[in-house]
């Protein structure tokens, strides 16, 4: 486990120094999970800020790295593996902690995502987190474009 969490916290290490289109942001986001079940008979509400980037590795393929404070796990991360552009695009997505995979969409400056999480201390009691977030980008790099002659 402890091989799998370093794998994932490295990676964003490597798509970093990729080249391609990035967007950097901030992410404010409110969601609803279900504790120590997987229905949301019982919801319990969350919320994180969150840094984020996401990188165009090709013209279909998307790389996403998020972290940030969230309640009620006081820290928070997330990265994604997707299809898609800078502004819509869907991946599916790792959160190290609490532990959770599922499917996370952007549309423009909105995002949703729907994670299982495995009902432990590992994914904080969490069976389902279900979240919706807006996006603030700070600014495009685009390190493909040649100079202008």
């Amino acid at each position: 486990m402890k091989k799998l969490l370093l794998i994932i916290f490295m990676i964003p290490v490597f798509a970093i120094g990729q080249q391609g289109n990035k967007q950097t942001f901030f992410e404010l986001n409110i969601g609803v999970a279900s504790i120590e079940g997987y229905d949301f008979g019982s919801p319990f509400p969350g919320a994180s800020f969150l840094f984020g980037q996401t990188i165009a590795l090709s013209e279909a393929i998307v790389f996403e790295y998020q972290f940030g404070i969230a309640a009620p796990s006081i820290a928070t991360g997330k990265i994604a593996f997707g299809n898609g552009n800078l502004e819509n695009n869907i991946a599916l997505a790792i959160r190290p902690w609490p532990l959770t995979i599922g499917p996370q969409g952007k549309i423009n400056n909105f995002s949703f995502s729907f994670e299982v999480g495995f009902e432990n201390d590992a994914s904080y009691d969490a069976g389902l987190i279900a979240t919706i977030g807006y996006r603030f980008v700070l600014g495009r790099k685009n390190k493909d474009k040649a100079p202008k002659k």
